[in-house]
């Protein structure tokens, strides 16, 4: 190939991210993203996120009391996929659920060096609905044709301003899953406390305590300020998601709409089963990234 063909050609960059997200694979597909299933075993029975159990399956689960466990997606599974992605692609542009919650980061990196791939394995110290925007927001960038350099200075700075606070019924679920801080944890077993959590950049990707409140209500407020206290409120995505808890996830819509922020950067979903097997049912997450420019 003669080397200013070779020069000019365009990077050809695939982007992977795993059911962390929220995305179903019909979605991935349409997208042009390569998705990857995360395992769930219940009862001694291991089942790939969304192909094999749904999250409202695992939802019925946990109303029924059951205590789900889960696992990074498949070792095989992963190394196939990259051992495709190199036929085909250059870069490898991996948005797994963040490495301070699984070790799908640490083992996607692992395979791309036991394959000799370009592969940037973002952290965005998070998972969910920041996920899935992130991989979706990259496959634009692709899409529109930057370079894997370009993707890179374009997404990093968002990424490290983003932010998920997280209000859950009980921390129990949690600590068990031990994706807690030690201070986090320790809050556990108290009574009439409220935490406030937080996973973001400076919590390395782990869940840890902001502020501790005496009532449900003081927790839901101090959340809702903390937000406002934080973004530009014309160029930020809000993302409210819920383990099976709709009517708290629309109060939290309506406290931002008369807060001023506009009702299309505002975006309801359902957390994504993998972790609401950690955080329990009646959960609310409020997750904010600015928007790309």
């Amino acid at each position: 190939m003669p080397k200013q063909f070779e020069d000019s050609r365009m990077e050809r960059i695939a982007v992977v991210t795993d059911t962390g997200s929220n995305l179903s694979f019909e979605q991935a597909k349409e997208l042009g993203i390569f998705l990857l299933p995360l395992q769930i075993t219940i009862d001694d029975t291991t089942y790939q996120d969304t192909l094999e159990i749904s999250t409202q399956d695992i939802y019925k689960e946990l109303a029924k009391g059951k205590m789900p466990k889960t696992s990074m997606a498949a070792y095989q599974r992963i190394y196939d996929l990259f051992e495709e992605l190199k036929k085909e692609y250059d870069t490898v542009f991996a948005v797994p659920l963040t490495n301070g919650l699984s070790t799908n980061a640490a083992t996607m990196q692992s395979i791309a060096r036991e394959l000799e791939m370009n592969v940037h394995v973002i952290d965005l110290y998070s998972t969910c609905e920041l996920e899935k925007h992130v991989a979706v927001w990259i496959k634009k960038l692709v899409d529109e044709n930057k370079s894997s350099e370009e993707i890179l200075k374009i997404i990093q700075p968002a990424i490290d301003e983003s932010n998920s606070l997280i209000l859950v019924k009980n921390l129990q679920h949690l600590k068990r899953g031990g994706r807690l801080t030690p201070m986090a944890a320790a809050l556990a077993g108290l009574l009439k406390i409220y935490p406030v959590l937080h996973i973001n950049k400076s919590t390395e990707g782990r869940i840890d305590v902001l502020n501790k409140v005496r009532t449900e209500k003081r927790a839901d407020a101090y959340a809702i300020d903390k937000v406002m206290d934080d973004i530009d409120i014309e160029h930020t995505h809000i993302y409210i998601i819920h383990s099976d808890f709709l009517e708290g996830a629309n109060h939290f819509k309506k406290c931002f709409i008369e807060k001023g922020v506009p009702e299309e950067n505002i975006h309801i979903n359902y957390i994504s089963s993998v972790i609401a097997v950690h955080t329990g049912l009646g959960c609310i997450a409020l997750q904010y990234i600015r928007k790309e420019n």
